[in-house]
């Protein structure tokens, strides 16, 4: 009587001799090492790994996965940072985990938030203004909603793309040293 096979039989008798290649167990780990390199940051982001945990997790898993520098690290944390965040604990895990100057990053993070304010009271100004002369409604208690101004969300997107290019380039001297 004929044997009955699961698919997973079949799928077990037919890869039964096939075997990764050195590159394809290189790419592989390389992927691995990555995930938990983003794990890491994110549960740094979340605030459940501090910042003493996360350098002590990273250390084991350099000497884990033999990694030769922090370009996986520095790559992920640059890439996490949001200028409409508290993007500190991420800065400082650069300092800590990575040994990296961010005296650069952190000025441009602070130059945008300082043009950012500046930029939304000004706007806010002129929306109370044409308020007033418009629409004849004065008072304290008049406070423009500038997320439903398109002027104010144009000028604040232009604003996140000048700092996005701005870190871009500081990203790039960090990584190439």
């Amino acid at each position: 009587m004929a044997e009955i096979k699961s698919t997973l039989e079949l799928v077990m008798e037919r890869t039964r001799n096939l075997t990764l290649s050195a590159e394809e167990k290189k790419a592989q780990k390389q992927i691995a090492v990555g995930n938990r390199i983003k794990g890491l940051v994110q549960k740094h982001q979340d605030e459940s790994l501090t910042k003493n945990q996360l350098k002590i997790e990273y250390e084991s898993l350099k000497k884990d996965s033999d990694l030769s520098d922090d370009s996986l690290l520095v790559k992920e944390i640059l890439t996490r940072l949001d200028p409409d965040q508290d993007s500190q604990n991420l800065v400082e895990a650069l300092e800590e985990c990575c040994r990296l100057d961010t005296a650069t990053i952190r000025a441009i993070i602070n130059d945008y938030h300082v043009a950012y304010n500046r930029a939304a009271q000004k706007r806010s100004a002129q929306l109370k203004e044409d308020l007033a002369q418009i629409h004849s409604i004065t008072g304290t208690a008049v406070i423009p909603n500038l997320d439903a101004d398109e002027q104010w969300q144009q000028e604040a997107q232009n604003m996140r793309r000048q700092f996005e290019d701005g870190l871009s380039k500081a990203m790039d001297k960090l990584t190439t040293g």
